[in-house]
């Protein structure tokens, strides 16, 4: 049996924290039925995919897409390890695939740059006023902002629900 990665548990810990947040927050569901039952709550959509990357050496982690507590945005979350030390990457949530990407996903300016630690790990949050639609196929790409040896990387998400 494969081990998940710390970064991996650390993204499943806080997509499920954000969607009970989210479910709690529920108006929806906090009426009893007409029989005096509360109604089950219904399952939380997430976004979730493994990080691959475009070098010899291949970079690990995760990328995330939960309900924020604000209805109708989402909380996106991204996480590197092996990488190299000190570089900078871009990053947004895409449609499309890593083969075919597309168009950024709500605000470009809501994903803000971030650092590679000494260790070689980074991460990255945005919350944006976007719902994502089932039907389409979505994204996570981080690029360093130099043309440096540091690798792209890329996740293609997969909606699961908690």
């Amino acid at each position: 049996m494969a081990l998940i990665p710390d970064t991996i548990k650390r993204l499943l810990i806080t997509a499920a924290v954000a969607c009970l947040s989210t479910a709690c927050a529920s108006a929806a569901y906090d009426t009893p039925n007409s029989l005096g039952v509360m109604p089950l709550m219904p399952p939380t959509p997430i976004w979730l995919g493994a990080i691959g990357s475009s070098s010899a050496a291949p970079i690990a982690g995760a990328a995330a897409v939960a309900p924020s507590q604000v209805p109708g945005w989402n909380h996106v979350m991204l996480s590197l390890d092996n990488t190299t030390a000190g570089g900078i990457y871009t990053w947004s949530l895409r449609t499309g695939t890593c083969a075919s990407q597309g168009g950024v996903v709500g605000p470009a300016d809501r994903y803000s740059r971030f650092a590679i630690h000494a260790d070689g790990s980074g991460a990255a949050e945005a919350v944006i006023p976007t719902l994502l639609s089932p039907t389409d196929s979505y994204v996570v790409v981080a690029t360093p902002v130099s043309a440096s040896s540091a690798p792209s990387a890329c996740a293609n998400l997969a909606r699961t629900s908690m």
